[in-house]
Parts: C-alpha cells; sequence; structure tokens
C-alpha cells in the first residue's frame, strides 16, 4: 500500500472516529425516549434529575409534551422579544402574541398577531428540531401574553411578559455560571438555579431582563441540561440575554436554544459544529455588547465592538461589555493564556469606546475591581469604595460567581486590580439598576435552603443576601438621580469559604465528553480546540482530591494536554496553573460520556498520528 493511500485511509478513520466521539456518545441515555412518549428512567445518585422533576414542561394544547424548551428572550431593541422552542416535528412553527388586555380568559383572541420561524432544523441531539421566532413592533410598559407551537405539535400555554419603559429608571440581573449538571446531580443545579433565579426576580422591581454570562449547561449537546435550565418559570416570562461559554460552545445547541439578536456572520463565529457569534441589542437606552470570548480573534472582536459603538453609541445612556472568560478574576483562571490574550485586548477597545462595565464569569469567585484605564491599570488613586465616579476611557468589570453553587475556585490574593472579592461558596446575582445619572449594582448571596419557587416569593427574597454595592456616575454628572437605593454594603471583604482541594478548569483544549471536545478559550472550529493558538500549553496541573460527592480526574501534561469533561460525571481540567488549587465537582461518568470520551481521545491520537505520517512523507 503507497504511503498517500496509507494516509488517506489513516485520515478518513481518524475524522469517523472524532465524529463517533462529537455525535452519537454524547447522547444522554434516555435520548431515545424524547418526544417518543417512552417513559425514562428515574435519576439516580449519578445522573442529574431532568426537567420533568425540577420544572414545568412546556405542555401542548393536547397535553403532550411536542413542544418543550420554550424560552423569551431579548430583542434588538425593547420593541421586539426573540424566542426559540424545541418540537417534535419540523417547519410549521409561530409565536402568537396580544397585549394581555386582550385575553379571553387565558387564550389569546383570534386576531392576535403571528410570525411564522426565521429559523429551524434539526437539533444538535438528532432527537428533536429547533424553532426560532421574533415578536415585534412592542409597545412601552405594556403586557403581553404569547405561546408558540404549530398546527401540528399543538401550543404552548399562554405565559406573560411586560416590557419595559425607555429612558426611566430600569433594571436587569446578572447571573454567573449556571453550568447545569456539574455537580453531577449532587448538589441538585437544577434546584440551586432555579431558587437563585427565583429568589433574584422577587429581589428586584420589575427587572427588565436578566443575563446569564455561560456556561449555562456543564455538557454542551446535553438536551437535558439544557431542559434544566430552562425549567424554572421566569425563563418564559422574563426575556434572557446570555454569554456562550467554554462548556457551551462545542455543539450547535446554543445557538439552536438561544435566539440572539444582530448577531455578526463575520465575528466571533463557530464552525460547522460549534456555536458563536458575537451580537448586540439595546434595552432601556443601554447599549449591550456581546462577544464570543472562545473565539482567539481579537482583532475581529475589537472591530465588532469599535463598529457597533461608532453606530449605535450616541443613543445609548450607558455601554455594557458582556463576555465570559473574566479577565480581571481573582481565581486561578487568572494568568491562563486564552485569559492573559483578553486581558491584553480587552481594555484599550474598552477605554476608547467609553465602556461603562464589563461583566464576566469563568471563575465562579465574586470580584469587583478598581476603575481601570486602557492600559489595564488602576486608576491612579482608585479605591474599593461604593461610589465610583469614572472620567471618559475608565471601566468597571465585574466577575460573577457560580449561580447554582456545584462548583467554586480558590482566591488568588494579592493581584493589582482586586478592588472586593466575596468568595463564601454561596451561589449569588447581581442587580443593576439604571437611570440616566448612575449604574448601581447590588450583589446578593442566596444560601441554599432558603426561597425557592415552591415556598413563595416572600420566603425567596428573605434568602437573598447583600455582600457587594457599588454606584457608577460620570466625572461631572452631578448627584445620582432619583430612585437610587441607599443600601448599605453590609459585606466589607467577604469571607474565606475556604475551597480547598478546587480544580483549576483549563482553558486550553478542555474536551468535553458530554460535549464532543470544549475548546477553553480558543477559536474552536469543528469539534475540537485550536491547538497551538487555544492556550494548550500547560504548565502542569495539580491533580488534588475532589471534595464532597463524586470524583474529578485532573491532568494537565504539558502540550496538547486535554481533558474529558463528563457531562454528567466526573471532569478533567487541563492546564493548570502549576501548584494551584483546582475547582470543585462531583458526579461519577456515565457510560455514554466514557464512550465519548475515549471516541474523542483515540480520535486525536489518530488524527495527531495523521500529521506526523504527512510531515514524514513531505520530508
Amino acid at each position: 500500500m503507497t504511503t498517500h493511500r496509507l494516509r488517506r485511509r489513516f485520515s478518513a478513520l481518524s475524522a469517523g472516529v472524532l465524529l463517533t466521539g462529537l455525535v452519537a456518545a454524547p447522547l444522554p441515555a434516555d435520548a431515545q425516549g424524547l418526544g417518543s412518549g417512552t417513559p425514562s428512567p428515574g435519576p439516580t445518585e449519578s445522573q442529574p434529575r431532568t426537567s420533568d422533576e425540577t420544572g414545568p414542561q412546556q405542555r401542548t394544547e393536547t397535553g403532550t409534551e411536542a413542544i418543550t424548551d420554550a424560552v423569551l428572550q431579548v430583542g434588538a431593541d425593547s420593541t421586539a422579544r426573540n424566542v426559540s422552542w424545541m418540537s417534535e416535528s419540523s417547519g410549521g412553527g409561530e409565536v402568537r402574541w396580544a397585549p394581555a388586555s386582550e385575553l379571553a380568559g387565558n387564550e389569546l383572541p383570534d386576531d392576535a398577531q403571528t410570525a411564522e420561524t426565521t429559523d429551524s432544523g434539526i437539533g444538535a441531539d438528532l432527537s428533536r428540531h429547533f424553532n426560532h421566532a421574533t415578536m415585534t413592533d412592542l409597545e412601552p410598559g405594556t403586557e403581553y401574553a404569547y405561546q408558540v407551537g404549530s398546527e401540528e405539535d399543538g401550543f404552548t400555554e399562554v405565559a406573560r411578559f411586560t416590557t419595559g419603559d425607555d429612558g426611566g429608571d430600569d433594571e436587569f440581573l446578572v447571573f454567573g455560571d449556571p453550568q447545569i449538571g456539574a455537580g453531577g446531580g449532587t448538589p441538585d443545579d437544577a434546584s440551586a438555579w432555579d431558587r437563585t433565579l427565583t429568589s433574584a426576580v422577587a429581589t428586584a422591581k420589575n427587572p427588565d431582563f436578566f443575563y446569564s454570562l455561560g456556561d449555562q449547561v456543564n455538557s454542551a449537546i446535553s438536551q437535558d441540561e439544557y431542559g434544566q435550565y430552562l425549567a424554572p418559570d421566569p425563563t418564559r416570562t422574563l426575556p434572557q440575554a446570555t454569554t456562550i461559554g467554554n462548556h457551551d460552545v462545542s455543539s450547535k445547541a446554543y445557538e439552536q436554544h438561544f435566539n440572539r439578536p444582530n448577531v455578526s456572520a463575520d465575528h466571533g463565529g463557530g464552525g460547522p459544529l460549534t456555536s458563536g457569534g458575537d451580537y448586540w441589542f439595546t434595552e432601556s437606552d443601554v447599549l449591550f455588547i456581546n462577544i464570543n470570548s472562545n473565539s482567539s480573534d481579537m482583532d475581529a472582536h475589537a472591530e465588532f465592538i469599535d463598529d457597533v459603538v461608532a453606530e449605535h453609541g450616541d443613543q445609548a445612556r450607558w455601554t455594557v461589555l458582556g463576555f465570559h472568560h473574566s479577565i480581571y478574576s481573582t481565581a486561578t483562571h487568572w494568568d491562563d493564556a486564552d485569559v492573559k490574550r483578553l486581558r491584553k485586548a480587552i481594555p484599550p477597545v474598552a477605554a476608547r469606546n467609553d465602556i461603562d462595565l464589563v461583566v464576566s464569569g469563568h471563575d465562579h469567585i465574586y470580584n469587583r475591581t478598581f476603575l481601570m484605564d486602557g492600559e489595564g491599570k488602576p486608576i491612579p488613586g482608585a479605591d474599593a469604595g461604593r461610589e465610583q465616579e469614572k472620567a471618559e476611557g475608565q471601566t468597571l468589570y465585574l466577575t460573577l460567581t457560580s449561580s447554582t453553587g456545584s462548583k467554586f475556585y480558590s482566591h488568588v490574593p494579592g493581584l493589582e486590580w482586586e478592588g472586593k472579592s466575596v468568595y463564601n461558596d454561596v451561589p449569588a446575582f447581581t442587580r443593576v439598576r439604571v437611570s440616566d445619572d448612575a449604574l448601581q449594582a447590588t450583589t446578593y448571596e442566596v444560601p441554599a435552603g432558603g426561597g425557592g419557587q415552591s415556598e413563595g416569593q416572600a420566603e425567596s427574597q428573605a434568602a437573598s443576601e447583600q455582600v457587594d454595592d457599588v454606584e457608577l456616575t460620570r466625572a461631572g454628572s452631578g448627584e445620582p438621580g432619583p430612585g437610587e437605593d441607599a443600601e448599605a454594603d453590609t459585606s466589607a471583604d467577604g469571607s474565606d469559604g475556604g475551597v480547598g482541594g478546587s480544580d483549576a478548569e483549563a482553558d486550553g483544549t478542555d474536551a468535553d465528553a458530554g460535549a464532543g471536545g470544549d475548546a477553553d478559550g480558543a477559536g474552536a472550529d469543528a469539534g475540537g480546540a485550536d491547538g497551538a493558538d487555544a492556550g494548550t500549553g500547560a504548565d502542569g496541573a495539580d491533580a488534588s482530591g475532589a471534595q464532597g460527592t463524586g470524583s474529578q480526574a485532573d491532568a494537565g501534561a504539558e502540550g496538547d494536554s486535554a481533558s474529558a469533561d463528563a457531562g454528567t460525571g466526573a471532569q478533567a481540567d487541563a492546564g493548570a496553573e502549576a501548584g494551584g488549587d483546582l475547582p470543585r465537582t462531583g458526579g461519577d461518568l456515565g457510560l455514554p460520556v466514557a464512550v465519548g470520551a475515549v471516541a474523542v481521545i483515540l480520535g486525536a491520537v489518530l488524527v495527531a498520528a495523521a500529521r506526523r505520517r504527512r510531515g514524514a512523507g513531505r520530508a
């Protein structure tokens, strides 16, 4: 057999094995029951609860579950709201809506407005169909009712939402990494996410939307985890915006579940089997820009931010930038290669576009910086007080911690940008109030055991405990406007919750076995990390024992170290800083995920061997 023919066969075999790992193995064990009426087995200690048990399903008029995962999202501006849902059948889907005042009982009127799907197709799990549609020409300060579905599959029950009033005092909620599935069922991420989201909605006063900063799920391909993330009622009654995290990127499921507005085809995009795309929207006269920080093309991100601000910045009273990988965290990801790359690229872009606030997640510790300049340094004389007056070109950065609490990271003291950190190992959220004169960001923790959907709104609100409060104003803007709360900062420094034995998740080639390969911070193309530019050069990893229940394997060889990040079980994180503490997680590795991990690793070995053979042939 000639060398040329051998190389061709070797490459074909490699591609086949990789495809098996990316598509076949990550399917949940009960995926064959989706939409088929076949009962799924009950949860076990190593299997997270399904959305059937953690929240209401999308019930159709016929009482079936042909329509699931309906989710309300922000539109391009306050006059539009996007929706997405999964269906048993393909084609023919639409959204119906009308002012709630026109409802007859709980039925939409016959002349309700309708809009057909703008995008639909087979889901990433090859089991359901995704559907996107948009409600338009919405009036401000109006309550609307809507439902989604099709004549073939039926329609969801009517849900309601209220549009905001542009130009007034408004607010939105921000959440760090829900990462449903990271706990492997113990703790129950789905219940914790429900508790935190419900508590936040009860604490706030009519928020316009909520913002999830990435890693919505632990395993990018897992329909079950998406079902649990979307199970809480507020996902259908309060619009949301999402950021793509490193645990979301390596599947089309993220793009299919979230119908984002103004997505760029040229900036921060994904590949044939990955999600991505920078996007923007306006809400309450605030300009929100979101970039896919998994993409390493910093020039493309900078061009996108420059263009959006140039076109829309003059109409905005504030500008907020969101992305997943925090560049100013005070936890173990701060020194990762991809984070360093972002930390070099983002501050000059933020300064020249006068970005007011940057929000990120990824590192599972809350941190607020000093006001930062365009060189990435704290401004001279900066302090960590509640009142922060910014000059043009100065930016405040917030890192949000986990909103579910199944994984936390160790605090890294002494970093020059640290204004205030809170590391109590408690889920948290941030409430941002907006006026013409100020942005006020108040952060609350939600201890386990308090609040929750079944315990009522009053108890849910009581479960929120304030841990930080900061008010951002502009130099020369005068005193803060009316309606600003004078809530005291009840926690000066937070307390050390002792996150011993946690595990620094690698941002190089974190191959998510349940997702077919998560590229943690690289511009991920089909099914994998871009090795050379993905921050895969690991400095070694600390393989310390996992905390709590479940087990965690941490490996970190130099070079192309990769880890199998099990969607429902053990997580292997590569490329951690040598000697660093490692983040907590738990769970056991399920059989389908194990098969996927083996297939991905074998495929990677075969690809590498094929490349060596090609190199030898050329030599």
